[in-house]
């Protein structure tokens, strides 16, 4: 039984708490910090107050719960403190987070999802005590960006950066062709797909098109974080009639050169495990390596 336990919203006040307690879970879980204090500043400014709660023990942060919506779909987030009462911060949490989705649900609307991932053994047994299920197993790969070989793109292709005013339709339907063979794809709207660009992370000269003549062939998708120096390519992908010939490669090299120029130092991305298109394999190629797992867990409610 946990004595002297609180909850409550979460504000900006918390702001340095949350960042504390960011950093004592990935230094412990992940052997490195991953997420800035920008980050973290833009979850609490981005979600709603009802939606991000903390679980204070006598004062202190120990736990935090973050909820947000895309579709059905309910992207969730629970942090707690790496010691002998994680599993039960945890399961407090999980209680009101599923409390709080199943508050969002509409008349005669269908199930909706709340995704989590877990990191670590006493995250799964909590999740699938308050019962969520396993969905996907992914894995985060990195690379150290020292010395990086020269480009080799042949030359009836060309990269560009991303220009929001010319490029964006072409770009949103090679998005939706490439991804729509992806595990749990959900079309997009072009108005949906134009939200990215509101995004505080956005950049257009971190996002790399890939042509042949006139025709959009493949794209990469980057974000930087000046405080961790990680780099992240969010996004990927060759368009199915260009696959197989090396350019997913040519891509990645193209990222990884412009992350390293922004003073990045690692360049991380996240692949499914059971990807159709073989995808760890093609980022192993491009120098990359398997720095860490996770697991997906779903909840319909």
């Amino acid at each position: 039984m946990l004595v002297g336990i609180s909850k409550r919203v979460i504000t900006i006040r918390d702001l340095p708490a949350m960042i504390e307690l960011f950093n004592r879970y990935e230094s412990s879980v992940f052997g490195e910090i991953q997420t800035g204090e920008d980050e973290i500043r833009n979850m609490l400014n981005g979600i709603p107050e009802t939606d991000r709660i903390g679980l204070f023990q006598n004062g202190d942060l120990s736990a935090a719960s973050i909820l947000t919506v895309k579709d059905h779909r309910l992207p969730a987030l629970v942090i707690a403190e790496p010691n002998e009462k994680m599993g039960q911060y945890i399961t407090m949490l999980l209680n009101e987070l599923i409390s709080s989705a199943k508050a969002k649900k509409k008349d005669g609307q269908g199930d909706l999802i709340i995704i989590l991932s877990a990191n670590i053994e006493v995250e799964k047994r909590s999740f699938e005590t308050c019962g969520f299920t396993p969905a996907r197993y992914w894995f985060q790969m990195k690379k150290e960006l020292g010395s990086l070989p020269d480009p080799t793109l042949p030359a009836v292709y060309r990269i560009s950066s991303f220009q929001p005013a010319s490029d964006t339709e072409k770009l949103h339907e090679a998005f939706e062709e490439v991804f729509s063979d992806h595990f749990d794809y959900h079309p997009s709207t072009l108005q949906d797909f134009k939200k990215r660009f509101q995004t505080p992370a956005f950049d257009p000269n971190l996002w790399y098109l890939l042509w042949k003549g006139d025709t959009l062939v493949g794209f990469a998708f980057s974000a930087v974080n000046e405080e961790t120096k990680l780099g992240e390519i969010t996004h990927i992908g060759i368009r199915r009639n260009w696959r197989r010939n090396g350019l997913a490669h040519d891509l990645l090299h193209q990222a990884f050169q412009t992350l390293k120029d922004y003073g990045m130092t690692t360049a991380a991305l996240a692949v499914d495990s059971s990807s159709p298109t073989e995808a760890t394999i093609v980022y192993q190629k491009a120098g990359m390596y398997v720095y860490r797992g996770y697991t997906r867990y779903d909840l319909n409610v």
